[in-house]
Order: structure tokens, then C-alpha cells, then sequence
């Protein structure tokens, strides 16, 4: 109820998109966005390990049945690099990879796990202003670019409702 309210009552401008975090799986929140943006298109993220890729793996299922287009998947908390420069794991490995190919999408990025990364999302600074040349945020930029490189510009959401206010 709140989303399909929330939706027509902001003032969205003409966004050349615009994301929405949603919670993993197959619930009310999904069916909604698909009512909702009926022509959006997904990008599923994961982390590493086999019981997040399954969750993720409902939550692009889910999309397809809807009929919206599922067009990659992002590894998130990929691997932590320690201050002298050994690479850890510490979620497994290649669960996008895994991921990606069951859904028959591109693997669009990984993100490494980064106390920076999670301290700029809890003040609200993104990483990529708050430290650009990280590996964090090159990530970011990186799966950005490919995006829009390999996917083409597109409009993932054009506002079709009418806006009060």
C-alpha cells in the first residue's frame, strides 16, 4: 500500500532511471513493483555463498514470471582486502558467476566487503564520493560503465502515473 502510494505522490522529475532496493525472494514487495512499473528491469544482487544465490535465484525467477527482465546480477561481498593487501573470501567464491549463468544473465560486478563501504551507506555518504579511488567504489563505477556500455542506454522506468501535487 505504501509503495503504491509512494510512487505517484513524489514529483520524479524525468529520471533516466532510478533503483529500488527491494528484500530478497518472492513477497508482496515483488508482486507490487510489478504492478506497479510493469517495464522495469532487475538486477539481481547475491553474495557468494550457495543460501544467498538460492534466495536470489527465487527473487530472478520470481521477476521472469512477472514478466520483467531480469538483465544481470551483481556479486556483492565478494572478498575483503586486509591493510596488507592479502585478499580473503570470506563468503566463499564465484556465487555470481554461478548465479548469473543460471539465470542466463550477465555477471555485471563484484563488490568487495569494505568498512568504508558500510560506514558511508550508515552516514548516507556514498563511497563513491567519500573515496572514489577505493576498491569499493571503482567497483561501482566499474559495473556502471557496464551497464551502460554493454546494456545500451535504456530507460529502465519512465513515470507513466499521474503525479499530484
Amino acid at each position: 500500500k505504501a509503495l503504491a502510494q509512494f510512487l505517484p505522490d513524489v514529483r520524479w522529475g524525468d529520471p533516466a532511471f532510478v533503483l529500488v532496493d527491494m528484500p530478497p525472494g518472492t513477497g508482496d514487495v515483488a508482486l507490487s513493483m510489478a504492478q506497479h512499473l510493469p517495464r522495469a528491469e532487475v538486477i539481481v544482487v547475491t553474495t557468494p555463498q550457495p543460501a544467498a544465490q538460492s534466495v536470489a535465484q527465487r527473487s530472478g525467477l520470481m521477476a521472469e514470471k512477472v514478466r520483467l527482465s531480469v538483465i544481470g546480477v551483481i556479486e556483492n561481498m565478494s572478498w575483503f582486502t586486509a591493510d596488507d593487501g592479502t585478499r580473503y573470501e570470506l563468503f566463499g567464491r564465484g556465487g555470481g558467476e554461478v548465479l548469473a549463468a543460471r539465470l542466463g544473465v550477465p555477471l555485471l560486478g563484484q563488490v568487495p566487503l569494505t568498512p568504508a563501504l558500510r560506514e558511508g551507506g550508515d552516514e548516507g555518504l556514498p563511497i563513491t564520493v567519500a573515496d572514489p579511488e577505493c576498491e569499493a567504489a571503482r567497483a561501482f563505477t566499474a559495473i556502471a560503465h557496464r551497464i551502460a556500455n554493454e546494456l545500451g542506454p535504456r530507460r529502465i522506468w519512465r513515470p507513466e502515473l499521474t503525479i499530484r501535487g
